[in-house]
């Protein structure tokens, strides 16, 4: 399996002297991946915090300026009224990109401790699914979902949260695909079911798979394999589903061309939910 939990240990290895007559050695291994891994999710917070804080302050008067600009003067421009509408047009579009960048990197650097209660994880993920589906129409949908439950211990709005970024990577791998005309763009299929005492929710797509290298290190921060992607959305779920006690496992699709994305989290004891 090609999950993200698969990943390499890191192991301080320790060799010292014993104190005996004997000429013998201690020879001690430390599994540090935990600590390595907290300390880069640290260090890439400031980076994440510092790069909002330089980039966000001149995105509004650019992007004011570039719409003051296009109101002021299209009307007396007259030899290229086209060029110039495109180019105030592209200066606003870009500039809108570049403060949804920004607030994935603040997103990321704030990142919020849960706030834990009871929660139908079924719901939450129905939810999730219902503003993905009017956004991307050309996309085949399908879930399957119980009508009640799973329960899970969570925080409703970081689960769902999680959940969306992985619906928005699912559509972006499907539209990154050639397209067939008159076909739909692909096929997205959400599912929540109950395993070994834990809460599973699954999102398979059909698009264009997992990347060949680099799977270990796809929610580290900044490790991103498409063309305007930031590297954060992978790195945040993880890090939400960690803060749950739970985790996040990606793999290639079993049954053809995609990927398949899990969030697993503990099952509330006493929920009605059945596997």
């Amino acid at each position: 399996r090609a999950g993200v939990e698969n990943m390499t240990q890191t192991l301080a290895v320790e060799i010292a002297a014993e104190r005996s007559g004997a000429r013998s050695y201690v020879l001690t291994f430390d599994d540090i991946t935990s600590q390595l891994a907290d300390q880069r999710q640290a260090a890439w917070a400031d980076v994440a915090r510092r790069i909002a804080h330089e980039i966000k302050n001149p995105l509004t008067p650019i992007q004011l300026s570039a719409e003051r600009l296009k109101r002021r003067f299209t009307k007396e421009i007259t030899s290229d009224p086209e060029t110039f509408a495109q180019c105030a047009d592209t200066i606003v579009r870009h500039v809108g990109d570049i403060g949804r960048m920004v607030d994935e990197f603040s997103a990321f650097a704030r990142m919020p401790q849960p706030v834990l209660r009871p929660e139908d994880v079924g719901r939450i993920a129905r939810e999730a699914l219902i503003l993905q589906r009017s956004a991307r129409p050309e996309i085949v949908w399908s879930t399957s979902i119980p009508e009640r439950g799973p329960m899970a211990v969570c925080d409703r709005r970081l689960l769902g949260q999680a959940l969306t970024n992985l619906l928005q990577n699912a559509a972006d791998s499907v539209n990154m695909r050639p397209r067939v005309p008159g076909e739909p763009a692909g096929h997205i299929r959400v599912g929540v079911h109950t395993a070994d005492g834990t809460v599973v929710i699954t999102v398979q797509d059909d698009g264009i798979g997992l990347p060949q290298q680099d799977r270990e290190r796809l929610a580290e921060p900044y490790v991103t394999h498409k063309p305007k992607g930031t590297g954060l959305g992978l790195a945040i779920v993880k890090k939400i589903m960690e803060d749950h006690g739970g985790g996040l496992e990606l793999d290639d699709r079993p049954d053809g061309p995609g990927a398949v994305a899990s969030l697993t989290l503990p099952l509330l004891a006493d929920s009605t939910a059945t596997a």
